[in-house]
């Protein structure tokens, strides 16, 4: 059966890395090897944790299992693992791997400032990975962000200040892997190309345009008009190809971006509603209800 692990045990164990850093109760960052000579002496087993952690895999490759799911993590990929997530690293499938790890502590993620309305993360149309590929030059870039932070922990004079200093740099990693996407989506969409040329176009372009307007427009009429076809017809696409209607892609989105906005953006339910767009909290609660079972005050206590 899983374990909940504390964010001072994780702490503990990491405090036998090499290089390892903490400013306390906020955060703490480390440079592991699997090396059994130089990693630290912890009994992997299925355990959740009331932290978030960010692993960043520079060389070699390990096997790591995120709520029962298997993935092979290898050198240039990143791992987020939101907290509370099940997770396990099977350390008889790991090879030699080095690997930056950032593990936050639940009120330091509430002090992480972002723009949400100018954030939206990759929705593919198959089941999305926690996994990120990255290229060698941006494995480099995203551990210069992992230095910066050693050195808060390194450099500590005033905790409101290192927090503050730490956070924003944390915000800067999450809009830099994001700006990653998005160059990535311009690069797979040349402007040369005309979207909705086939089916299967009119179903990515869809798929493009929700991650850019969902926290504003959840109407099928509204996608279908951008692709310059009908409501009925696009429903139809999206479901063929998919498997899940259009309307049900646009909820499953802006609800992913609810729980994300009520769990750890620190703002109230109000703030939350006016930033997805409903016309007031009671709208919102309604439709967070409908879809998910539970209020969002439940939700937030969950």
């Amino acid at each position: 059966m899983e374990t909940l692990v504390e964010y001072e045990d994780v702490v503990e164990a990491l405090s036998q890395a090499p290089d390892f850093g903490q400013v306390s109760g906020a955060f703490a960052v480390a440079s592991i090897s699997s090396d059994a000579e130089r990693s630290p002496q912890v009994r992997y087993r299925p355990v959740q944790t009331e932290g978030m952690a960010v692993l960043l895999v520079l060389s070699g490759s390990m096997n790591i299992e995120v709520n029962m799911t298997e993935y092979l993590l290898e050198a240039d990929s990143l791992l987020v693992v939101p907290p509370r997530t099940l997770i396990y690293v099977d350390s008889g499938k790991t090879q030699s791997a080095d690997v930056c790890l950032l593990f936050m502590a639940p009120n330091f993620l509430h002090e992480i400032n972002i723009n949400y309305a100018a954030l939206s993360m990759p929705a593919p149309l198959e089941k999305p990975s926690p996994v990120r590929s990255l290229s060698p030059a941006q494995t480099a870039l995203l551990r210069r962000y992992f230095d910066l932070l050693s050195e808060v922990t390194r450099n500590q004079a005033n905790l409101r200040l290192d927090t503050n200093i730490a956070s924003s740099l944390v915000s800067a990693m999450v809009y830099q892997v994001a700006q990653f996407h998005y160059k990535e989506l311009a690069e797979r969409s040349p402007q040369s190309e005309t979207p909705g040329s086939r089916p299967s176009n009119y179903v990515n372009e869809f798929i493009r345009l929700l991650q850019l307007h969902y926290m504003n427009e959840r109407s099928v009429t509204f996608y279908a008009e951008k692709l310059f076809i009908s409501p009925k017809y696009l429903s139809l696409l999206v479901k063929k190809a998919t498997g899940r209607s259009a309307s049900r892609w646009i909820d499953d989105r802006v609800i992913m971006e609810a729980r994300n906005l009520l769990r750890y953006s620190g703002k109230n339910i109000q703030q939350v509603a006016y930033m997805l767009n409903f016309s007031n909290q009671s709208s919102f609660g309604k439709y967070f209800k409908h879809l998910t079972g539970m209020s969002p005050t439940e939700y937030q206590k969950s």
